[in-house]
């Protein structure tokens, strides 16, 4: 299914303000533009804001990357957004997440981690993305492990990344062919 709305490029015929912010986005971004920014760069004024917002609960957080992109596949695999699922499930490998618990998630399987601060993100993420809500039990795991700053970053990546996902979705972000298919949830 192609895209809804226009994917922004680079070649796009852009107004002022969008090339400025396009500009400004491909020079913090090695040249590239980030899937969400295609679409958001129609309102180049909600890219601005969004931009270093995601850089820095994603790269600049108290948490370590293994951490934050397990936070993030999580939430791309509670919402289905195979898009977000297979652009971060890379990072989340590389940041020493298992295969095994990568390949599970996809599967729509509950994965096995090898550390207890990764149940905890997880567990986290997966009861506020489907649940609308969080245990008093998985808060307080959290809460001891990562404590008030902590849950607030993680909180915040987890809404963030929703927003990423609801931007995706609405407008039908293609995936490419050979991506990882998320089978329902168990």
């Amino acid at each position: 299914m192609p895209a809804r709305i226009p994917l922004i490029s680079p070649e796009s015929e852009l107004n002022a303000e969008q090339r400025r912010v396009l500009d400004a986005l491909l020079g913090r971004r090695g040249g590239r533009i980030p899937g969400p920014y295609r679409f958001t760069l129609h309102c180049p004024e909600i890219t601005e804001l969004m931009h270093p917002l995601g850089e820095l609960l994603r790269l600049n957080s108290g948490f370590p990357l293994r951490l934050s992109e397990l936070a993030i596949i999580t939430t791309a695999r509670g919402l289905d957004s195979e898009y977000i699922y297979n652009s971060h499930s890379v990072h989340a490998l590389k940041g020493g997440i298992q295969q095994s618990a990568v390949d599970a998630m996809a599967r729509g399987e509950r994965p096995v981690f090898a550390q207890a601060d990764e149940q905890a993100v997880y567990d986290y993420t997966k009861e506020l993305v489907e649940n609308h809500k969080i245990s008093d039990e998985t808060y307080a795991r959290a809460l001891k492990l990562f404590d008030v700053k902590g849950v607030v970053e993680l909180s915040a990546l987890i809404g963030y990344y929703s927003m990423v996902a609801a931007t995706i979705l609405a407008h039908a972000m293609p995936v490419p062919a050979d991506a990882i298919r998320l089978a329902p949830r168990k």
